[in-house]
């Protein structure tokens, strides 16, 4: 218990939202290797000196989210910054929808200050203690009835949120995740998918194997490259190279521009 809340603290502290900065990799799982880069790159990646490209308004980008989308987001904004579009990387380690961080206010903050034309999040389902409550003051348990609604719950205000300050908000489906607890990724995704008014990016498939399967590696710039580490759940930077490149790509595509993978 004392390890997990020193995890919760340190996520807090490296949440990107302020850091002028930069930010590294969780440590938790391991120490940082070959498979482990640290993610090393701006919390606010410009849109280049390019002529912008972004169509339809769209030219500021918010990433929120936990774990995965940090792994991803350096890519996500690489590719962004080519078409003529900031990104803010405010993805926060460990967090979820329910504990680690109020996303709530914390989306409402940066849409006041940031003003992003759209919000891209992604949640795998991250609860750790101390746990949420119900209206009647009542503990709420993982994986129940009462966990699942409590989350949808959180995920429409979200929306809401986005929504008020004229903004589009885009639920990126996660890799495959099998491993207990987070196997519950995909039941969440599902329900983000019936939000009225939100947009949904199936790019988490990019990982997959045949028939949805969670793989380990993939072939990529003419090598087969390890794109899962051994926790099951998180990636390496390959992975996140290549998860990050296809949100982009999905995004970008919505709007009739298309990103050109970086190099390897």
């Amino acid at each position: 218990m004392r390890g997990l809340r020193r995890l919760l603290s340190f996520a807090l502290v490296l949440c990107v939202t302020g850091a002028a900065g930069f930010t590294s990799w969780d440590r938790w799982w391991r120490r940082a290797g070959p498979s482990n880069p640290g993610v090393s790159c701006p919390a606010v990646v410009g849109a280049g000196h390019r002529v912008p490209f972004a169509a339809f308004g769209v030219h500021r980008v918010a990433l929120i989210g936990d774990s995965i989308m940090v792994q991803a987001s350096c890519a996500i904004a690489d590719s962004l910054r080519d078409v003529g579009i900031e990104t803010f990387r405010r993805a926060v380690i460990g967090s979820g929808l329910l504990t680690g961080m109020d996303w709530l206010t914390q989306t409402r903050q940066i849409l006041r200050t940031e003003r992003p034309d759209v919000v891209v999040a992604i949640f795998v389902g991250n609860y750790y203690p101390p746990l949420a409550r119900d209206k009647s003051g009542a503990l709420i348990a993982a994986d129940t009835p009462a966990f699942y609604r409590a989350w949808q719950e959180h995920a429409q205000l979200l929306s809401a949120e986005v929504h008020a300050a004229h903004a589009r908000l885009y639920w990126v489906s996660p890799p495959p995740i099998t491993i207990a607890p987070l196997a519950r990724a995909v039941r969440l995704f599902d329900g983000y998918r019936t939000i009225k008014g939100d947009h949904i990016l199936f790019s988490g498939r990019v990982l997959a194997g045949p028939h949805g399967s969670e793989i380990v590696a993939k072939q990529t710039c003419g090598h087969r490259r390890v794109i899962r580490v051994s926790d099951g759940v998180h990636l390496t930077y390959d992975g996140g190279r290549i998860y990050g490149q296809q949100i982009a790509h999905d995004l970008t595509a919505n709007w009739g521009i298309f990103t050109a993978p970086q190099p390897c």
